[in-house]
C-alpha cells in the first residue's frame, strides 16, 4: 500500500511481463491558501485499454483525497478529462476550471 504521511506517492502497474501498464505521481505541497496533493503526469501504455485503467487508478486517488482531507490538483490533460466527466470528483478537485472562464 502507501503511506499517506510521505509527501511523494508514486504508484506503477506493471504487467506479468514487467510492461508498465501505467505509472503516476502524486506530490503534497503547501501553497498560500491550502495544502494540495499534485497529481502530476499520468502514463498509460498505448497497448492497454485507458479507460479501464483510468478508472481502477482513479479510486485511488479519490481514497488519498479522502483519507487525507486533502483536494487534488489535476495537471495531466487526461485526468482533468477524468474530474471533468466524473462528478464526484468536483468535490475533491482543487483549482477546478470555472465554466464561465472556458472561452476566454
Amino acid at each position: 500500500m502507501f503511506n499517506l504521511d510521505n509527501p511523494h506517492q508514486f504508484f506503477r502497474e506493471d504487467d506479468d511481463n514487467g510492461e508498465t501498464i501505467c505509472s503516476w505521481t502524486m506530490d503534497k505541497i503547501k501553497r498560500k491558501d491550502a495544502t494540495v496533493w499534485i497529481m502530476n503526469h499520468f502514463f498509460i501504455n498505448p497497448k492497454i485499454d485507458s479507460n479501464k485503467i483510468l478508472h481502477k487508478q482513479m479510486a485511488t486517488v479519490m481514497f488519498i483525497a479522502q483519507e487525507s482531507h486533502l483536494p487534488v490538483w489535476p495537471l495531466d490533460p487526461l485526468v482533468i478529462k477524468y474530474f471533468e466527466k466524473h462528478s464526484e470528483f468536483h468535490s475533491i478537485w482543487y483549482h477546478k476550471p470555472n465554466p464561465a472562464n472556458k472561452n476566454i
